[in-house]
């Protein structure tokens, strides 16, 4: 039960944080050794449309550089920015990257 209560309490900070960081436009963050800047630039096409396009090289750069395992973590939080969960799974794989969140 602990740590249940340890893993809300961990998802709702990041949530406060992405808000708050959001609230004052994009800066340079990292989560998870990943630029969430970066990401959004550069992967946002690979999400979004039907079908999503094929991930840039520089989008790629940014998987092959992300500590996944730790993304995995935050990745239900996704559907509140916006972004297609089931499309954004898909990407470490669409990169040559195991996906650990399967």
């Amino acid at each position: 039960m602990a740590s249940f209560k340890s893993n809300v309490i961990a998802l709702w900070m990041v949530a406060m944080f992405l808000t708050m960081t959001t609230m004052e436009g994009i800066k340079v963050v990292a989560v998870c050794n990943i630029d969430m800047k970066g990401i959004n630039n550069q992967c946002y096409s690979a999400v979004a449309g039907n079908p999503p396009s094929t991930p840039s090289t520089q989008c790629c750069n940014l998987i092959q550089q992300a500590d996944l395992p730790c993304l995995c973590k935050y990745k239900y939080l996704l559907y509140t920015l916006g972004v297609d969960v089931k499309k954004a799974m898909e990407i470490p794989g669409r990169c040559g990257k195991q996906n650990p969140c399967y």
